[in-house]
C-alpha cells in the first residue's frame, strides 16, 4: 500500500463515520453504517500503521519513532470496542434483517 492508498482509505472511514453520525442525528437506525465505519476505519488504520513500520525498517519498532506508537494503538482500535469479528457479525445480521 503506498501513501495515496493510505490517503484514499482515511478519506473513504472519514465519509463513513460521517455517514453513520448523520443517520444518528437524523434519529434513523445506524448500528450497520456504525459497524461498517468502525471495522472500515481500523482496519485501515492498521494497514497504513503496518506500512508506516515497515517503512521505519527496525527503527519502525522502537520508542526512538512515534510510528511504533502508531501501530499499537491501530491493533487497539481493532480489538477496542468491539473487535472487527464482531463488527463482521453486526453488519451481517443487519443486512439479512
Amino acid at each position: 500500500m503506498d501513501k495515496c492508498s493510505s490517503r484514499t482509505e482515511l478519506d473513504a472511514a472519514r465519509l463513513l463515520t460521517l455517514r453513520a453520525a448523520s443517520l444518528k442525528e437524523a434519529g434513523r437506525p445506524f448500528t450497520r453504517e456504525a459497524s461498517m465505519a468502525k471495522l472500515f476505519a481500523s482496519e485501515a488504520a492498521m494497514r497504513a500503521a503496518g506500512k508506516a513500520v515497515q517503512i521505519h525498517g527496525g527503527n519502525g519498532y522502537t520508542r526512538d519513532y512515534p510510528v511504533e506508537r502508531y501501530l499499537r494503538d491501530a491493533k487497539l482500535t481493532e480489538i477496542g470496542e468491539g473487535t472487527s469479528e464482531v463488527q463482521r457479525i453486526v453488519i451481517s445480521r443487519e443486512i439479512l434483517r
